[in-house]
């Protein structure tokens, strides 16, 4: 996309997009969430979460990026959080951050959801740098409400390794991860500088984790590698390897064109899952668990009361009985969904 075409999209959406702020904690918090202008009154738009880097802001990251411009006619919203000094605290000696960052995270996106019609099912985080870190991140402690992830020339902090940090979430992460060989802030290559996982050591590290068994590999052109790791349950770690790369969002007209663009593949990437594929939520109330709530319901709890049979699904006041009580919260629960 050229400049000029991005910059009219930037200006239709600029008066779709607001600033808010939340108190965590006790200290202000703000984030800004570009909401796309055209979309269906009945349809709840998935939500990208775009970080910025060390010493940047959420403004910055938006311009930077352009992700405006994949994702609204996509009917994707973006919010660019701010981080307190202009950073994340990922657990490094150099992010100057002592704040609760995945708490913020958790707080906001809760309160965008009071604001917006946003489908909770499709919410995703990425990030630039310190901004990659923290979606690395969010990967270890907000996986029960953020899908996928995505790291732009970031590296993996573990909090703790000698109490196995970020281990056990409970389901499988895909991850997409972009970085250059020749990255001056960020090693490519191990060691690093701060004691984070490089590319290659965060691949061993989420390969096991998912029991990604599979390798694909690829090239795009001469300059870009692609590396993909993967299992028979489609969870996948993504690599795009720019080798001489730099520290840049890959792509976007303020940088070097590789012959793609980040924000675009982290798009594409991001829309393969929903966090439904890895979580599974019983309806209350619905005993025979076929995800829907109706008189078929009923039926087998008046069975279950008649029958002086007991299962836990059924036990809707959790009294460790089946009685006429649960057959009349479960008749409310039914009406209260109509």
């Amino acid at each position: 996309m050229n400049r000029i075409f991005l910059l009219l999209i930037f200006l239709i959406n600029f008066l779709f997009s607001q600033w808010f702020t939340l108190n965590h904690d006790g200290i202000m918090r703000s984030y800004y969430v570009a909401y796309p202008a055209d979309i269906n009154p009945d349809e709840n738009a998935p939500l990208i979460i775009n970080m910025h880097g060390f010493g940047g802001n959420a403004q910055q990251q938006q311009y930077y990026t352009e992700m405006d411009a994949y994702a609204h006619p996509q009917n994707i919203a973006v919010v660019y959080p701010q981080g307190l000094n202009n950073s994340w605290n990922v657990f490094t000696y150099w992010d100057s951050n002592p704040y609760d960052d995945v708490s913020f995270i958790n707080q906001m996106l809760d309160d965008i959801s009071n604001n917006f019609d946003i489908d909770e099912d499709r919410i995703y985080a990425c990030g630039m740098s310190n901004g990659g870190y923290m979606a690395y991140r969010l990967a270890c402690d907000l996986s029960d409400k953020i899908t996928a992830f995505g790291s732009v020339t970031g590296n993996f902090m573990l909090q703790n390794a000698d109490i196995y940090d970020c281990i056990d979430q409970e389901r499988e992460i895909p991850i997409i991860h972009f970085h250059g060989t020749a990255d001056p802030v960020v090693n490519y290559f191990p060691p690093s500088f701060d004691g984070s996982l490089t590319v290659s050591e965060s691949i061993d590290f989420w390969a096991s984790y998912n029991d990604l068994d599979s390798l694909y590999n690829d090239s795009i052109n001469q300059n870009v590698d692609l590396e993909v790791h993967s299992n028979d349950l489609s969870t996948k770690f993504v690599h795009y390897k720019i080798n001489g790369g730099a520290h840049e969002w890959f792509g976007s007209s303020w940088a070097v064109d590789w012959g793609f663009n980040t924000s675009e593949e982290l798009i594409n990437f991001f829309l393969e899952y929903k966090l439904s594929d890895f979580i599974t939520t019983q309806l209350n109330g619905d005993v025979n668990n076929d995800g829907l709530l109706n008189i078929q319901d009923v039926i087998l709890i008046i069975n279950l009361v008649l029958g002086d049979s007991y299962i836990d699904i059924g036990d809707l006041n959790d009294d460790n009985e089946i009685d006429v009580l649960d057959v009349v919260i479960l008749v409310n629960i039914i009406l209260n969904t109509i």
